[in-house]
């Protein structure tokens, strides 16, 4: 049965509604003025209420933006008696959801009354639904983040492999490039990069060397000088990842620290010879790591060397090979004192080697920085790491 709260400060109107709707099997509660209304509203609920506009102390408006504050659910009609337009806007634009015109005629009393019952059904059956979809989208979100969280892991272990598969070509290379991605995210992190620009360095460094994969074992391991030719091969490994990884839309972003980390900043490097601020600024962070974790590791033509001889070889290519604002960063921010081949074995050992970012969005277009091109012949440098 249908619960109606009838408001009117006139006994006589009020027991005439009260009467007319329970003739009709409604069930009705009465209340004299507003306040009074409020405070039943307090305990009750009601199905829809009818309110005199003119009553005393509070008046049918005043009750009707005092109750709104509380609830926007319970349909309320307005009694009026005078037929002035203003005061059926006034009452309409207040919340009101019908208005009846004094004397009441008892047909559209109940019209209205059943009108505003069905609408308060279809208001909270929406509510409902609304809050069935909110359950819905934030179960849906939980899945999407959980199934994130599987496919960064997914992800990232493909990078894991894909750069053990490239440095068991080569025995003293193993762990290379997760400490590059590890020393290169500390860098990037004490420049303030943005963490868009902190997954693009994280990957890319990660992927920096997927082009030695076109490279002969015998050049990788050689002990002695390079030939002309071999040379040129070992060159050609940045052009090699960058044209494996362009089609792929994950990867593709991390193009510039795959083709140009072995440019330099005078403009010697290869494959493009391109200088300075033409160098994307990610493949300068890789740069940096890249040589520094190759000095201090052993190679097949030289043993490893100290923390200290790699900064001091860092330094003397500042501005040569290397950008100076980032070797800056790395040596006084003392990076050189952090063990990053102990915690390589850590994490290889616990196999818990996981990104420090969140997955990449999948935006194939993504271009963080724009680079210019210069034909130079590539220089190799006393401290050229490959």
């Amino acid at each position: 049965m249908a619960k109606t709260l009838v408001i009117d400060d006139e006994p006589e109107l009020r027991e005439f509604v009260v009467m007319s709707l329970e003739l009709n099997n409604f069930d009705t509660v009465e209340a004299d003025n507003g306040k009074k209304a409020l405070s039943i509203l307090e305990e009750e609920d009601f199905d829809c209420i009818v309110s005199d506009v003119e009553m005393p102390h509070m008046t049918g408006p005043e009750f009707l933006k005092s109750f709104r504050e509380i609830n926007k659910v319970i349909p309320v009609i307005m009694l009026t008696g005078v037929k002035d337009l203003n005061t059926v806007v006034d009452v309409m634009k207040a919340g009101a959801q019908d208005y009846l015109v004094k004397p009441i005629n008892v047909d559209e009393l109940l019209i209205s009354v059943r009108k505003c019952i069905e609408f308060k059904k279809l208001i909270e059956q929406n509510i409902r639904l609304q809050k069935e979809n909110e359950r819905y989208q934030q179960h849906l979100e939980e899945m999407v983040d959980k199934r994130s969280v599987q496919l960064k892991d997914a992800l990232f272990g493909s990078l894991i492999i894909i750069a053990s598969s490239i440095e068991a070509k080569d025995e003293y290379t193993k762990g290379h490039s997760n400490r590059v991605r590890l020393i290169s995210v500390d860098i990037g992190k004490l420049m303030g990069l943005e963490n868009k620009q902190l997954q693009i360095l994280e990957y890319g460094a990660m992927m920096h060397d997927v082009g030695k994969i076109g490279v002969r074992d015998a050049i990788l391991n050689k002990n002695r000088s390079l030939t002309e030719e071999e040379f040129d091969s070992i060159m050609s490994h940045p052009s090699i990842g960058a044209n494996i990884v362009k089609n792929i839309s994950f990867f593709n972003p991390m193009i510039d620290c795959i083709k140009y980390h072995h440019e330099k900043y005078n403009g010697k490097g290869y494959p493009e010879g391109i200088r300075g601020d033409q160098i994307p600024l990610l493949a300068r962070i890789v740069a940096v790591a890249d040589t520094y974790d190759a000095i201090t590791t052993t190679r097949p033509y030289r043993k490893e060397k100290t923390s200290i001889e790699a900064v001091e070889v860092l330094i003397e290519g500042k501005g040569s090979q290397f950008d100076p604002d980032i070797v800056d960063v790395f040596v006084n921010n003392r990076l050189y004192e952090k063990n990053y081949i102990h915690i390589d074995k850590a994490e290889a050992e616990s196999g818990n080697i996981k990104p420090s970012t969140i997955i990449l969005d999948d935006e194939s277009s993504l271009k963080i920085f724009q680079k210019s091109k210069k034909d130079n012949s590539a220089e190799p440098y006393l401290h050229d790491e490959m």
